[in-house]
């Protein structure tokens, strides 16, 4: 101990008589450690950390899927449900859920909050029960049966201001009065990896002897396979189930292996799946910008060391082992990692919340990352690996037959071994290449960012403004529904500033698929295609929807004022996906009946308009009809979910107050949410391409600093060392730009072995990007030279100042000084 505190106390001076060498190297390592903390915490939060669940490795996610139309993980039907529930045995229990929205009436304003509507057996599955209260009973999830909830912990609080007596009492859900039976502990996210966990779970009530029509798909299935069984075993039985039910006949539409099947996945892969890539691919940047600063370090040390020869000498020649001197490198490696770690980790704090800020609603489970016991672990730990880096740098250096040399030279001016001025230019070329590796990624997804800015959405979001209100169809059967629309638009288009208002079921650029059946007139389907035609998008709107949204048409006409009458010829009017995708020719005059009941409706195509983004910018457009509200109102059953926009004459922001103003006049009980402008709902739609293009930027530029750093520190000794030789240069006549030629050479040696190096590194390694770039080649030709080109810009300019330095050598001084 009293070893370690002498060694302590001696590393400690020796970098205090250092400030500025001290102070670069902890702050070149709070940076690494820093970046590599906060991402990690990512990592742990979404990837590592169990979900929090009862032994969630059991619980796994239930899909059907639809292989001839291109739909996988598609949702699932009450009779489907029932068949899993009641036929395999692999699973101990199974539940089903759809998720939505509901109106509250709390002790403030009418509120919105997210909801799903459940089976009693669902929160079984998860094996968490509610705090407060009990879970759903039998009778409760019968048709007919009490109106019941139980509601999270969050809105208990929020809401209700968390009052003991909450459970049995009656609140208003959508107009209509609920008991409350119980209320979720605290921290309990549903579904599972939602960033939008629902406030609400009501009791999913249907007739398990008449549970509806097969082809109605609504419902999310999430089963606890029985202790001991694998999910390949309740794949395979459900495989032999599909199997029997077909040649059962048992009914039209079945669950089948080719054409209907069964998927499944673990819960815990289906959470993090489509984030696993693009978090571990941020983990790998941070990993090279942590190399690149420890090579940083490792080569200021081993400049350090060269200064301090003599001292080692001396050491040396006392009798000190290379055991005890690697001891004390040890000691004063340490010293630096754990101040650089400290400030990385305050680093990591600051940078989370930033990450967080930025990070998108796509990205699961937000709500569990922060810096725990495992993270501040990892820091521990990419600490260590850094102080055995450190201390193995100046032990390089350490030749017993160098001693003789090192006392002559007392320390100064003698020439550095061979071996560590390639160990110093390794670390150089070390650090270009991996610098190259990450900017090259960076760019890749940066021109790619670009190329989804400028995708033609086929609606103009600027000067446009959307909101959405959800009639509850209790105080608004389907009549009230239309006057509610007709009204509001009404006012909405009224207001000053305002120049166009119209409705909509729903509203690009994304939004969950419908993939409706739909005869259509003329269809010959083709080998492997389904038998009958199926859209993927039915919309319900106003006549004026596409002069508000800017859509523009490309054949026919749009809805005109005498389509509003009821005796009207019932029309639609389909987008160029649908068209091209059914007809040959112009669909103009063709006809189309959607399966909305037993007897036919057969519409009439009277318009074509250009393609919207409408399964997300980075998608082909799906399929789309488009209907006119007035037609269909009663036919569908009316639209209670109801979205408005409002196009203005300036900032949609400055209408804002007045919109808000024309819904309570209507319905003062009414809750608006999701009021945001059009181009900012594109922007919301591209926040994972976003987020991962700055996080990947930030660390490139950090790279190219430190790599800059690194190119200059090494010039900057290397000319400090060969000052004696530059000064004989210029005495036997070179002149200032042989002596810039010189210096800037060696500079361009390292640059070209580091390129070389990146490159072959970049090849390799930017083919994971691949599923994370719209447009862009994992190879792009554009982004690798303009990056190569920006790394040699950095190196020359990093090499001039040295290179500028030694041209200023005066050789009567720099001989005098040796």
């Amino acid at each position: 101990m009293q070893t370690l505190l002498q060694d302590l106390r001696y590393g400690a001076r020796m970098l205090l008589k250092k400030p500025g060498f001290t102070l670069i190297a902890v702050l070149t390592l709070a940076l690494g450690i820093g970046a590599n903390t906060a991402i990690f915490s990512v990592v742990n939060g979404v990837l590592l950390r169990p979900l929090p669940y009862k032994e969630p490795d059991r619980l796994a996610r239930v899909y059907s899927e639809f292989p001839t139309m291109n739909l996988r993980k598609f949702w699932i039907s009450p009779p489907e449900y029932l068949d899993i529930q009641k036929e395999a045995k692999s699973w101990e229990s199974i539940g089903a859920w759809a998720s939505g929205g509901v109106n509250i009436a709390a002790t403030g304003a009418p509120i919105r909050v997210a909801a799903a509507n459940v089976t009693r057996s669902l929160i079984d599955t998860l094996g968490v029960q509610p705090t407060l209260g009990r879970n759903f009973t039998p009778g409760e999830d019968m048709v007919g049966g009490p109106r019941v909830a139980i509601i999270s912990h969050a809105l208990w609080q929020r809401a209700f201001g968390g009052q003991a007596d909450i459970v049995g009492k009656e609140i208003m859900i959508d107009a209509q009065r609920c008991n409350v039976v119980g209320v979720m502990p605290q921290g309990y996210v549903f579904p599972p990896g939602s960033n939008q966990p629902a406030d609400v779970l009501t009791s999913f009530q249907f007739d398990p002897a008449n549970p509806g029509g097969r082809s109605n798909h609504f419902l999310n299935l999430l089963g606890r396979l029985k202790p001991g069984t694998t999910l390949d075993q309740a794949r395979s039985e459900m495989e032999a189930l599909m199997a029997g039910w077909q040649s059962e006949g048992r009914a039209r539409h079945l669950l089948r292996q080719k054409f209907h099947p069964v998927l499944m996945f673990s819960l815990h892969e289906d959470v993090v799946g489509g984030a696993k890539s693009a978090v571990l691919m941020l983990l790998g940047a941070v990993a090279f910008v942590l190399l690149i600063a420890c090579a940083n370090v490792a080569s200021l040390l081993l400049a350090r060391a060269e200064a301090r020869h003599r001292e080692f000498a001396v050491r040396l020649a006392l009798g000190a082992g290379r055991s005890r001197m690697l001891w004390q490198f040890l000691t004063e490696g340490m010293i630096l990692v754990l101040l650089g770690a400290a400030c990385g980790v305050e680093l990591a704090q600051d940078g989370l919340k930033l990450i967080m800020a930025a990070a998108p609603d796509s990205m699961p489970r937000t709500g569990e990352i922060k810096i725990d016991l495992l993270v501040l672990a990892f820091t521990l730990g990419v600490s260590t690996l850094a102080v055995f880096i450190f201390a193995l740098a100046p032990m390089a250096q350490l030749r017993e037959r160098n001693l003789a040399g090192w006392l002559h030279g007392s320390g100064k001016g003698s020439g550095a071994g061979a071996s560590s001025q390639l160990l110093r230019k390794g670390l150089v070329v070390t650090e270009i290449a991996l610098a190259l590796v990450l900017v090259i990624g960076s760019g890749l997804m940066l021109r790619a960012f670009w190329k989804l800015r400028n995708v033609d959405l086929g609606f103009n979001p600027f000067g446009a403004m959307s909101f959405t209100v959800d009639l509850p169809s209790k105080s608004y059967p389907v009549t009230e529904q239309h006057r509610f629309s007709e009204a509001l638009q009404a006012k909405l288009a009224s207001i000053p500033g305002v120049k166009s208002a119209a409705m909509a079921g729903e509203l690009p650029p994304l939004r969950p698929i419908d993939a409706n059946d739909t005869d259509i007139e003329g269809y010959q389907p083709g080998p492997n295609e389904p038998s009958k035609g199926n859209v993927d998008f039915w919309n319900v709107v106003s006549d004026d929807y596409f002069k508000t949204m800017g859509i523009r048409l490309t054949e026919g006409r749009l809805f005109d004022p005498p389509d509003r009458n009821e005796n009207a010829q019932r029309v639609v009017v389909i987008n160029q996906a649908l068209a091209k995708r059914y007809w040959h020719g112009s669909p103009i005059g063709r006809r189309l009946n959607p399966h909305v009941s037993k007897d036919s409706n057969w519409f009439t195509v009277v318009g074509v308009v250009e393609d919207t983004k409408n399964l997300g910018v980075d998608k082909p457009a799906g399929t789309e009809l488009y209907f006119l509200e007035p037609q269909v109102s009663k036919l569908f059953g009316g639209v209670t979910r109801q979205n408005f926009v409002v196009r203005s004459e300036g900032d949609p922001a400055l209408v804002a107050g007045a919109v808000r103003a024309a819904v309570r006049e209507i319905d003062p009980a009414l809750p608006i949410f999701g009021m945001q402008a059009m181009s900012d709902t594109v922007a919301d739609s591209l926040a994972r391409p976003r987020f991962l293009s700055l996080l990947l930027g930030v660390f490139s530029v950090i790279s190219l600093a430190l790599a800059a750093v690194g190119i200059y520190g090494v010039m900057a000794y290397s000319v400090s060392r060969r000052t004696q030789e530059i000064g004989v240069r210029v005495a036997l006549g070179a002149r200032s730009s042989d002596i810039l030629k010189m210096v800037l050479g060696q500079g361009t040696k390292m640059a070209a072995a580091g390129v070389a190096i990146g490159l072959a590194g970049a090849f390799a390694l930017t083919r994971v990007m691949s599923t994370l770039l719209f447009e862009v080649s994992v190879t792009d030709p554009a982004t690798f030279a303009a990056v190569v080109a920006l790394l040699v810009v950095v190196t020359l300019l990093a090499c001039y100042l040295p290179a500028r330095r030694a041209t200023k050598v005066d050789p009567m001084v720099a001989l005098r000084r040796e």
